[in-house]
């Protein structure tokens, strides 16, 4: 949001969460021993998708700390150049010439009210620095950005991930502010996209747009937005759907910067179900007074009454949205009674999915480098479409980083997937973006957003990984909840503590806990390195059932990095680093992929060269092919990381490999729930080195990466 809603958060009154402390985790407890409606073990069980969307938090800022997910531990970071890991920003905040994510103790500092910094499209864009994800530190804000909680600070959302399933490569859309991303979630684009206009990566029509009532709209200076949004193809195909929000919607319901909203008429569908406020009807104070109460028991209401809408959008008022400076726990309390609502209604809660995801990041950092589009031939390759995927800036603009530019995805923010079809702690690591909830409601409701992009549509999944609709009524009694007894306690503590500050001892943070359950998902991608005339190829292959994004980084920092996006079925020899400057020598590649894909590629393209390949057999084991690149024989090691336990004797393996042969070994993955981290060498070519690393599918659940631990400083 802009400096004057941040302005409105400093003046407000800071008032406690509501409600006793012990509730939380009893409602989590009662929510999970409900058994899902299952009638045709599909997504057809559906008849209810509730949406609430927060503000401005990163996923590493909420939950990188939470074991199990992609966050803190991961130990396959990026490389950023000069050759530290993505967790050393540069930056003056610090003697050491980096800043480091650092713990937000709210029992001892005023954590839960840390300004955000700034998340525009242009210091985004900086900050990603063509991929190289390097300048976080550039506003000289990284006293604010590298914050992180922790459980004891978040105690709601993280029972409630350890409940449900927390999505841990869920992006916001675009790499910029509220409004763009929201008009994602609402219409499918920000004006780009398919409706093929100018993207919108301002909050424009904020400021004009002060309260839900219509009556204090102001004039828009280039008008309203006039594409469709997806509540309108609701209404059109007869499915049910609200707004649900209280007088002040922190401008927030992106319907009412739409023509066909602006203005209705009041005894219209569009006035009664996207514009009305719950307390319209009242006088007073009541009217027009938002601390959540009267939206929590309008919700409440309809699900007693057994009326609650196909789809619902959730929109809450800016002393509870969780921008920064507004307290979390002010949040996490309304979300909490929100479902409270529903589980107290157990017969509406079996039939219920509860979405909860923030509109974008507010400035937070987040480790993994968002998937992005190429958008010239030099800067990689798609084999579907980017139209309506950049923002072009006009070059005679002063101060702007200047010509065409990717929208997103932008940086993760949390995301958790709560209903009885998604019990048990899991995590989901599909890569999603805003349109993805789109996605899920095209898949269960027939009704399509057209204004989706190719690339987008391709990149993004539809939610549906996260769910498991064929058996969800499993026990998942035996889960154990953080208690929370001494909730409002912390909360008062924080806000008389200290001022928050980067630590003058810098060390790196842990992920403890136990590995957790993953869903099953959909990739299935290999990439391959070979040398031929002094050059080096990557063979990029996807064989599975959704796009993906392959991030390649140069090592020697000479060029580069290169984005290819691969949609299902697709291969791609990339060899964009082979310049005509460069003479045959030495090359040292990393390539990333979702869900902790990696390869790292070092050698001398002047000598011959084993070619290596890794798949997935019948049993999903691991099956390493060498080939003899000629020259003469070589002594090859394979090592597996300790992180990755097989069974005793067999981490790691020594080969002989004939000049012109071709030597296989069988890597049994099941005591490392399928994920591998294997590096080769060669006895006598110290350059050679090949890291490979990542997870093979089997179509069931798995269990998360057990390399996630202690952060890679």
């Amino acid at each position: 949001m802009t400096t004057d809603r941040r302005s409105f958060l400093r003046s407000a009154v800071s008032a406690a969460a509501a409600g006793a402390a012990g509730l939380l985790p009893a409602t989590v407890a009662r929510a999970m021993a409900i058994p899902a409606r299952h009638r045709t073990g599909t997504i057809m069980d559906v008849e209810h998708v509730v949406i609430f969307m927060q503000e401005n938090r990163a996923f590493d800022h909420y939950f990188g700390a939470l074991n199990g997910v992609r966050g803190l531990g991961d130990p396959r970071p990026q490389r950023l150049p000069g050759g530290a890991s993505v967790w050393r920003q540069p930056s003056r905040e610090h003697p050491d010439g980096f800043v480091a994510p650092f713990h937000g103790d709210a029992s001892i500092t005023d954590a839960y009210t840390v300004d955000g910094a700034d998340q525009g499209h242009q210091a985004a864009i900086t900050i990603v620095n063509g991929g190289r994800y390097d300048q976080w530190g550039h506003s000289g804000e990284l006293h604010k950005r590298m914050v992180y909680y922790k459980a004891s600070d978040l105690p709601f959302y993280h029972a409630l991930a350890s409940a449900f399933t927390i999505c841990d490569a869920y992006h916001c859309s675009t790499l910029t502010q509220t409004y763009p991303n929201r008009l994602h979630l609402w219409t499918g684009c920000n004006g780009g996209g398919k409706v093929g206009g100018d993207p919108q990566m301002s909050n424009y029509g904020e400021d004009e747009t002060p309260s839900a009532d219509m009556a204090t709209d102001k004039v828009m200076a280039r008008g309203p937005h006039d594409w469709t949004t997806y509540a309108e193809r609701l209404q059109a195909a007869g499915v049910s759907w609200k707004v649900y929000q209280e007088y002040d919607n922190f401008g927030d319901n992106i319907l009412s910067v739409f023509k066909p909203f602006r203005p209705c008429a009041k005894n219209s569908p569009l006035y009664e179900r996207g514009r009305s406020w719950v307390s319209e009807g009242k006088t007073g104070a009541d009217r027009t007074r938002s601390d959540g109460e009267q939206l929590v028991e309008a919700f409440r209401a309809d699900v007693a009454a057994d009326r609650l809408p196909q789809v619902s959008w959730i929109v809450t008022a800016a002393d509870l949205s969780e921008h920064p400076q507004a307290e979390p726990s002010k949040g996490e309390h309304v979300c909490a009674e929100l479902i409270k609502a529903l589980v107290d209604h157990p017969e509406v809660f079996a039939k219920t999915v509860f979405i909860v995801n923030y509109d974008e990041a507010g400035g937070f950092y987040d480790h993994m480098q968002p998937p992005m589009p190429p958008l010239t031939p030099e800067q990689g390759w798609s084999s579907v479409s980017v139209a309506g995927e950049s923002k072009t800036y006009d070059p005679q603009d002063k101060g702007v980083n200047k010509g065409a530019h990717p929208l997103g995805l932008g940086v993760r923010v949390p995301a958790i997937v709560v209903s009885p079809w998604s019990r048990g702690g899991f995590v989901c690591s599909e890569v999603f973006d805003h349109t993805s909830t789109l996605q899920f409601l095209e898949k269960r409701f027939g009704v399509r957003e057209d204004n989706i992009s190719d690339w987008r549509r391709t990149v993004c999944g539809d939610l549906t990984s996260a769910f498991d609709f064929a058996t969800p009524n499993q026990d998942w009694t035996a889960l154990t909840l953080p208690q929370t007894a001494d909730y409002m306690a912390r909360v008062a503590r924080s806000k008389t503590a200290p001022t928050l500050k980067i630590p003058d001892t810098q060390t790196a943070s842990t992920q403890g806990g136990p590995q957790r359950g993953a869903r099953p998902l959909p990739y299935a991608l290999s990439a391959d390195a070979r040398v031929r005339d002094g050059g080096v190829w990557i063979d990029l292959v996807n064989k599975g059932r959704t796009g993906a994004v392959f991030q390649v980084f140069d090592n020697t920092d000479r060029d580069g990095p290169w984005r290819f996006t691969l949609a299902a079925g697709e291969t791609y020899a990339a060899g964009h680093w082979n310049s005509t400057s460069r003479t045959p020598g030495p090359y040292d590649l990393t390539v990333h992929g979702p869900h902790g894909f990696y390869r790292r590629f070092a050698g001398d393209a002047s000598r011959s060269q084993p070619s290596v390949s890794v798949a997935a057999d019948a049993r999903s084991r691991l099956v390493l092919r060498l080939a003899g690149g000629g020259g003469g024989p070589a002594s090859v090691t394979a090592l597996m990381n300790e992180a990755y336990p097989l069974a005793e004797g067999e981490a790691s393996q020594s080969l002989v490999l004939p000049p012109k042969g071709v030597v296989r070994s069988v890597w049994d993955l099941r005591g490392s729930d399928h994920w591998y981290d294997l590096t080769l060498t060669l006895a006598d070519d110290p350059a050679f080195i090949q890291r490979l690393a990542g997870h093979f599918e089997t179509g069931r659940a798995s269990r998360t990466d057990p390399g996630i631990g202690r952060m890679r400083l």
